[in-house]
């Protein structure tokens, strides 16, 4: 029996594809970026982890299809059904791939390109540069400016009367330069004495600045970049550290940076246009090798779904064409071919009854053949046998006294038609009765050697010189048969051969071993360079009583016949008139068990 391939195993397969194809576009979504960001600002330590991920993929994929196409050719070699044309639905869903993959990556590429110099060529680059150098001159501008107001002897003027009137100081300052965040005022001691404005700017340890003057470090604080200038003033006849800043807009340093490191990636992909086309192209051919690799897959699963039932019909058509007609195949329910198997299996069963009544017909024939040869063959000697009879009677009428003359002669003549009437009915015994094989292991050389050395010489008596070569027959040829049947066999072989040859010849033996569907056979030759058999003779050459030798029953190529099918083997012959005859006989080797 035989059972088509689980569906289960497709779509298990199938989900794993896809799965697979899932992860793929997810690589794609995480490292597409990554590396085109990586790849400007020339970050090759991370670039190499996704160019070890995107070619490691690819690498395993490709190993499975190695191990997928190398268990084709196996069973390419092997012969096995369904091979070719699953190895054109491969090259077919490979074209399919490539049809559609190679000309969108083409596009995909040229766009990329495009898109990389419609950016280099549309003043992106100026535009950048002109507003980094607008930051940089505004934050250069505020320092100078502080600077400047820091150092002024203005200062001495609007902080006078600072204790007296704190506020009116402060709004002195603001009248005259708005940009001031925040005052500040220090003691000798670093005692903080006045402060107005925004209290983020507040110096909390004087200590930290002490003794330095002039522009300060800038302090950032979360999105607050502070810039302090510091210098030393006597107001109202004391000197105090006088601390101005200005607190310049909320991520203002953030966006600077921002605007250096997209400047400095513009750079980089102005610089390494070439490069980063060729990489761009790289990376893009590396995620789309995986997916047509995926196909190739793919195309796998579906073509082992495809050719699986054809190659079981195929399977099965063979078996028939053995003679199993036990051979079914189990479909699955709702399967699109059920229907056309369960048609092939009414069909094997149909085969198989029509086979059952044609062997049971072809029995009757052939006994009613046998019936009608057997009645001829018996219904001559009768003849001979009855005018014996009768002409002794009547010379026993005519003349009494003369009977002594022709009875024994009469009698002589009775004695052997009965004779060979009795061995007639002995070889049809033998041919009905034929039992079936035992078989057991046998080593054929050894059965043709025997058979050999009994008719070695035989033909001498008659003038012949014949040479029986089995060289050809090497030793421990084993296969399962009857021994007994089997020189049964080459017994009749060998004496219709030296019956054909006519003075000098040979008779050779040769095996080989042959392979015919799952089973291996010993193909034997037995060859001759006999007279050979005429053309309109060859078709009655295994029927029984038929024979062409003045004497004999015409049963012994009947029973060869016999032994071979029972031995589930086969046997034909070839022969020119003039050249000989080859029979070639195939035996089963057989479950041999050493």
């Amino acid at each position: 029996m035989k059972i088509f391939g689980s569906k289960g195993f497709f779509r298990s397969g199938f989900l794993v594809v896809t799965i697979l194809v899932i992860l793929l576009i997810i690589l794609v979504v995480l490292f597409s970026q990554q590396v085109l960001v990586n790849i400007s600002q020339l970050e090759t330590s991370a670039n190499l982890v996704a160019i070890f991920i995107i070619i490691l993929f690819p690498l395993l994929l490709l190993g499975i299809i190695i191990l997928q196409l190398s268990s084709l050719f196996r069973d390419r070699a092997k012969r096995k059904p369904g091979v070719r044309l699953k190895a054109k639905l491969l090259l077919f869903f490979a074209f399919i791939a490539l049809l559609s993959s190679v000309p969108l990556s083409v596009l995909s590429i040229n766009f990329i390109q495009s898109t990389i110099n419609f950016w280099l060529r549309a003043g992106i680059g100026d535009s950048l540069n002109s507003g980094l150098k607008i930051a940089l001159t505004y934050y250069q501008g505020r320092v100078n400016e502080l600077d400047s107001f820091t150092r002024s002897d203005v200062l001495d003027f609007l902080l006078k009367d600072f204790k007296r009137n704190p506020d009116l100081a402060w709004e002195r300052i603001q009248s005259i330069n708005r940009g001031i965040s925040f005052i500040q005022l220090f003691d000798r001691n670093g005692r903080e004495v006045y402060f107005m404005g925004n209290g983020e700017g507040r110096l909390a340890d004087f200590d930290s600045i002490r003794g330095r003057t002039g522009v300060l470090p800038k302090i950032e604080r979360e999105e607050v970049s502070i810039l302090r200038s510091a210098y030393q003033h006597r107001i109202d006849g004391e000197y105090y550290t006088v601390i101005a800043g200005v607190i310049l807009p909320r991520g203002f340093d953030e966006n600077a940076r921002n605007l250096t490191s997209s400047l400095e990636s513009f750079n980089q992909l102005n610089r390494f246009n070439r490069l980063f086309k060729i990489v761009v192209a790289l990376f893009y051919f590396f995620f789309t090798l995986p997916i047509f690799l995926l196909v190739i897959l793919l195309s796998f699963l579906l073509s082992d779904e495809l050719i699986r039932p054809i190659a079981n019909l195929e399977e099965a058509t063979k078996r028939i064409a053995e003679g199993d007609f036990s051979f079914r195949i189990l479909a699955r329910r709702g399967d699109e071919l059920s229907l056309l198997v369960d048609s092939f299996n009414r069909m094997i069963g149909e085969l198989e009854s029509s086979r059952e009544q044609i062997l049971h017909a072809e029995k009757i024939a052939a006994w009613q053949e046998i019936a009608q040869r057997l009645a001829h063959e018996i219904r001559n000697p009768l003849t001979p046998i009855k005018l014996a009879a009768q002409r002794v009677l009547k010379r026993y009428g005519e003349d009494p006294e003369s009977v002594v003359g022709i009875i024994e002669p009469s009698l002589k003549a009775v004695i052997s038609e009965v004779d060979n009437l009795d061995n007639l009915l002995k070889e049809f015994r033998e041919f009905a009765r034929l039992p079936g094989p035992q078989p057991e292991k046998v080593d054929l050389r050894s059965v043709v050697e025997e058979v050999a050395s009994i008719y070695r010489g035989v033909g001498k008596d008659s003038g012949r010189d014949i040479d029986i070569d089995i060289s050809g027959v090497e030793n421990n040829t084993l296969l399962m048969a009857d021994p007994g049947q089997l020189k049964q066999v080459f017994n009749n072989l060998f004496d219709n051969a030296i019956h054909a040859i006519d003075g000098k010849g040979y008779i050779s033996v040769k095996a080989a071993m042959v392979r015919k569907g799952r089973k291996d056979y010993w193909r034997i030759q037995i060859k001759d360079n006999g007279t050979g058999i005429d053309e309109e003779l060859k078709e009655k050459i295994f029927d029984p009583y038929f024979t062409t030798k003045k004497s004999g029953t015409g049963l012994g190529l009947a029973i060869v016949e016999r032994i071979v099918f029972d031995h589930n083997g086969n046997i034909w012959f070839e022969s020119k008139k003039g050249y000989g005859t080859t029979f070639f006989i195939d035996l089963p080797i057989g479950e041999i068990n050493e």
